[in-house]
């Protein structure tokens, strides 16, 4: 999937067929579901770069992209909405038709919301200011005076379940980072692609210290568990992206291969 081989003529003519054929297929309700179009009210999301990114007017992220032609693929108009991530939970959880991402799949939401695909893996770790000492473990981590992340987060419900008493909670990953740069966190943690990503936004110099990996979750589209949507139709969407060859396109235009 995250091929970067070259692609002929020929192999792009036929994916451009493929993504017609397949196209029609799932306009056409062909699994067995009235059309997704009439099922889909609202998509929303938060700002987590390089995978959403509501600061770019024309660079919207990676996965905001992939969700972008999934819709399309479908004839979904509905557009896709920016808030806080607690907010966009929020809505998910009590509007019927709502579609979230990027959304972790973790024991504590799996019975909560429908998996329509999963799109992209990311790793986790523990990190810290350019210089510092890397964080490797959990109990390092519970030394520290403040560890930062996201609220409503699977990264939030990681250190919960750690038992760390030493959480700050914060709104966005680039207000997580602004702090991280202002001292008032020692560490942060969320997917490291965010924080590499919002640590250069704020302004930060240096490279971020990055510790061992203590996740590797992958971001799905999901919906609202009411929702009447029939994930082969998201999972055959994604299909038709990664075979004409736009999902490994945009995975290169962002940097993430």
């Amino acid at each position: 999937m995250f091929s970067s081989k070259e692609r002929n003529p020929l192999a792009s003519a036929f994916g451009a067929a493929a993504r017609l054929v397949a196209a029609g297929v799932l306009l056409a309700g062909a699994f067995g579901v009235q059309p997704a179009a009439a099922q889909v009210t609202q998509a929303v999301t938060a700002s987590f770069a390089p995978l959403t990114d509501e600061s770019s007017p024309d660079r919207k992220g990676l996965i905001h992209d992939v969700v972008a032609e999934m819709l399309k693929l479908q004839g979904i108009s509905a557009p896709i909405q920016f808030m806080a991530w607690s907010e966009a939970v929020k809505i998910a959880d009590g509007k019927p038709g709502t579609i979230i991402f990027p959304m972790t799949r973790t024991p504590q939401r799996e019975d909560k919301y429908l998996w329509l695909a999963k799109v992209f893996d990311m790793n986790r770790s523990f990190v810290t200011r350019p210089g510092s000492p890397a964080v490797n473990t959990v109990e390092a981590a519970k030394a520290l005076k403040a560890v930062g992340t996201t609220e409503a987060s699977a990264s939030l419900t990681f250190l919960k379940a750690k038992e760390f008493t030493n959480i700050v909670e914060i709104k966005s990953s680039r207000e997580l980072m602004q702090a991280l740069k202002d001292g008032k966190v020692d560490a942060v943690y969320q997917p490291n692609p965010f924080a590499k990503a919002d640590w250069k936004a704020v302004g930060g110099d240096g490279a971020l210290t990055v510790g061992e990996v203590q996740e590797v979750a992958a971001a799905y589209l999901a919906a609202n568990k009411q929702s009447s949507l029939n994930p082969d139709d998201w999972q055959g969407a994604l299909q038709v992206l990664e075979q004409d060859g736009t999902f490994e396109k945009l995975v290169q235009a962002y940097g993430m291969n």
